[in-house]
């Protein structure tokens, strides 16, 4: 299969060691998917002109991933402080204001849309500001969408019925929570409702069947990433299986794999 993300990326600082990695959940997306078997992938963003930016080329570069008419603006690159917990579990502060991510939207043109319509599969996100485009590219490409852990009913109404793969964080809720919530995401026009749930069974439902899956044993090193992985190894596997239950195991292995390395997949520069 051949995907294409479209969305955000940010250097994520990491103040203890100094370090920065290169993250985004688009970018991070883009990397997985490679590393699970998709015959292509792009990235199409916003960068910035520091080299923060330069880095996070050269590292999707380097993991095989093309970059599809990005843009560079005279801005920093959005920089998240992250902190390492003692279980290996990330948490975020935020960095300096004023980034690229924050200043400037990504506009579609129509070259844009002719490219990603050449690929079976786009993902982006609510860090992506690209919703109301969503409506135009329906019609020629599967789109996969990251709702993080936002639940709002106003927007999950606007943006829900453009997308066919919708993905969402739920530590908090319960298997029954979980399911009455996917149903109620079902019904607005998705194909499939993932819900992961940190170390709890990550639900995975469409509109004919449903499934748990349990999250693989790691040697956990860095959980930065293991949602995009979970996220990148799903949309692989159901494209190239059309099964549910081998995407979801597929999905889980792919985390548990990026649990075992820093930053997402390294790559990791002093600063």
């Amino acid at each position: 299969m051949k995907l294409i993300t479209v969305g955000d990326n940010v250097a994520d600082t990491y103040v203890d060691s100094h370090i920065f990695y290169p993250g985004g959940n688009c970018v991070n997306v883009a990397v997985d998917a490679k590393k699970a078997g998709a015959e292509a992938v792009g990235y199409m963003g916003v960068f910035g002109n520091d080299k923060q930016a330069e880095h996070i080329q050269e590292a999707l570069r380097d993991e095989n991933v093309d970059l599809i008419n990005c843009r560079q603006i005279y801005a920093p690159t959005a920089q998240p402080s992250v902190f390492i917990t003692a279980d290996g579990d990330r948490q975020f502060a935020a960095g300096p204001k004023g980034s690229a991510q924050h200043l400037v939207k990504l506009r579609l043109t129509p070259e844009d849309v002719q490219n990603i319509s050449e690929y079976d599969v786009l993902h982006t996100g609510i860090d992506a500001n690209i919703d109301q485009e969503l409506v135009t590219l329906k019609s020629s490409v599967k789109i996969g969408y990251d709702f993080s852990d936002v639940k709002d009913e106003e927007y999950l109404a606007e943006v829900l019925p453009n997308v066919n793969y919708a993905f969402f964080s739920g530590s908090e809720m319960t298997d029954e929570m979980a399911e009455e919530f996917a149903k109620s995401c079902l019904a607005q026009g998705p194909d499939i409702v993932v819900v992961t749930r940190g170390r709890q069974p990550a639900l995975v439902m469409s509109k004919d069947a449903y499934c748990y899956q349990e999250p693989q044993l790691a040697d956990i090193v860095d959980t930065m990433g293991a949602g995009d992985s979970f996220i990148a190894g799903f949309l692989v596997a159901y494209t190239d299986t059309h099964d549910l239950q081998a995407a979801a195991l597929a999905a889980s292995q792919s985390a548990a794999n990026t649990c075992g390395v820093s930053g997402g997949f390294g790559h990791g520069q002093a600063y």
